[in-house]
């Protein structure tokens, strides 16, 4: 897969105000969801959810962080793989920190690329070509939609009698989300046939909304969609230049997403008394649910609507008390430690990095 022969125009502008905006407002929808299912619940408060996070079992501790571990180095090692096919060869530590910035700043933006910006502006700073990061980070994010794609089909075969008791908005959201995931999957397969047409229809569309005075600055945004859709393009055409290497970063994407949402069947296996292997089963679609559900809300991290589906899933087979309960622990490792673990890694990066570089120029 010759990567050096890709020549991709786009351009990363990291906004470190809007950065630090959408931390805020996810600080704030992360506070205010974890505070309105507290809310819901008789027994618990904060302090207590902590506690019970701390206390419970050592074995069942261990899975889980394993898990988040192999959640974020999934990503690294991807990168790694990606970048070494690229001729840019970094260290698994290197491309561990680009993985890290990719989730904590998708964590904490309302788009499914808000992560990319950061990630690259690291790869830009290690040396590596804008075009080779836009085609790298293209190609990532497309073979991720599939392993999405993948996951979610895995749910929809295991739990179809989960979903049929799950409440109507649970039902609409989850269908939406596959709906979403499905048209991505098609739309990164059309770029390569019908680019031109897409294009068009794109143009027609802004055009539409221009004249209705819902869109301002028109010429910005079809220059931005041609951006978009020769960039994917690019990275579709790759796709069939390494199948090997391509198929073993499906396979770590698979894994990554996999390591996410077995953790909530871990804590309800430790959690909850007279468990059985089905109620696991149950726990873990819904985790799936959760997440396929929640990626089509324009909300950072899917708050809100993903802790609702797990909820939702979890209450099928458990009491609302015991479900709010394992939905907030499940929720509070799978999602919230996890992001403050890649925060850390990202802030230890850059000041390593920033170390490295001041040593360099002396």
């Amino acid at each position: 897969m010759d990567i050096i022969l890709w020549k991709c125009g786009a351009e990363v502008h990291v906004k470190k105000h809007k950065q630090l905006m959408w931390a805020g407002i996810t600080l704030l929808i992360g506070i205010l969801t974890i505070v309105a299912v507290i809310s819901q619940s008789r027994e618990l408060t904060f302090s207590e959810l902590l506690a019970r996070m701390r206390q419970m079992n050592a074995g069942a501790q261990v899975l889980v962080y394993l898990c988040i571990a192999g959640y974020i180095l999934s990503e690294g090692m991807a990168l790694w793989l990606l970048c070494r096919e690229a001729g840019y060869k970094r260290s698994l530590l290197d491309t561990t920190i680009y993985g890290a910035s990719d989730i904590y700043c998708a964590a904490i933006t309302p788009s499914a690329t808000g992560g990319q910006p950061v990630c690259a502006w690291f790869m830009k700073r290690d040396h590596i070509p804008m075009g080779y990061i836009t085609a790298i980070l293209s190609i990532y994010l497309i073979v991720h939609t599939f392993s999405t794609l993948t996951v979610g089909l895995l749910g929809a075969l295991m739990g179809r009698d989960v979903l049929r008791d799950m409440s109507i908005l649970s039902k609409i959201l989850v269908v939406l989300g596959y709906l979403t995931i499905c048209l991505l999957a098609f739309l990164f397969v059309a770029v390569t046939r019908w680019h031109d047409r897409i294009i068009r229809v794109g143009n027609k569309i802004i055009d539409g909304l221009v004249r209705k005075g819902w869109l301002k600055r028109e010429e910005y945004w079809k220059t931005r969609l041609r951006s978009t859709v020769d960039d994917y393009s690019t990275g579709v055409q790759g796709l069939s230049a390494g199948w090997k290497i391509l198929f073993q970063v499906y396979l770590l994407n698979l894994a990554q997403r996999l390591c996410q949402t077995v953790i909530s069947a871990i804590v309800y296996s430790a959690t909850v008394t007279g468990g059985s292997a089905d109620g696991a089963r149950k726990v873990f679609v819904s985790q799936i649910f959760s997440m396929i559900g929640s990626s089509c809300m324009p909300v950072p991290g899917g708050m809100g609507f993903a802790d609702y589906l797990l909820f939702d899933g979890i209450h099928t087979i458990l009491d609302k008390e015991t479900a709010l309960q394992m939905e907030l622990m499940a929720r509070g490792f799978s999602f919230y430690i996890c992001i403050i673990i890649c925060l850390a890694i990202v802030l230890a990066g850059y000041l390593l990095k920033k170390t490295a570089y001041a040593i360099l120029k002396l």
